[in-house]
């Protein structure tokens, strides 16, 4: 009961979207993982005089990455937003020529489907072998 009372009075103390708005720092309900921003600190006041200014590590331009980056961003604009990937479909292969005999046998309803049903009953192939011991131990 105690415990209760002493983080209820903790949660009433500390209200984010007041304290945050009072310096332009957005706050999310979805994004209370961790611990609670505490809006006078430096970071808090700095981030709030520069809000342009963004975090983490700069982008380096002319790197490999990037300009690969740039690349496929040029691609996808000249193919209409898409990119294909993988190996191309050959449509004469004899797979791909089994599969469209499939779609299509299926589409008309003349395609059987499971296992064939057989005869029934198969006749016993294997022959018995008689292992037989000679000798007492």
């Amino acid at each position: 009961m105690l415990n209760t009372k002493i983080n209820n009075m903790n949660n009433v103390q500390f209200t984010p979207e007041g304290q945050l708005k009072a310096i332009n720092v957005q706050f999310s309900h979805k994004a209370q993982l961790g611990r609670p921003v505490n809006p006078n600190s430096v970071r808090q006041q700095r981030l709030a005089t520069a809000p342009g200014r963004k975090t983490g590590r700069p982008i380096n331009p002319h790197s490999a990455r990037q300009q690969r980056l740039c690349e496929l961003e040029a691609k996808r604009i000249a193919n209409g937003g898409t990119i294909k990937r993988g190996r191309p479909v050959n449509a004469t292969s004899e797979r791909q020529l089994r599969l469209a005999d499939l779609a299509a046998r299926r589409a008309a309803g003349t395609l059987k489907r499971g296992r064939p049903a057989g005869s029934g009953k198969k006749a016993d192939t294997a022959k018995k072998v008689e292992v037989v011991v000679v000798g007492t131990v």
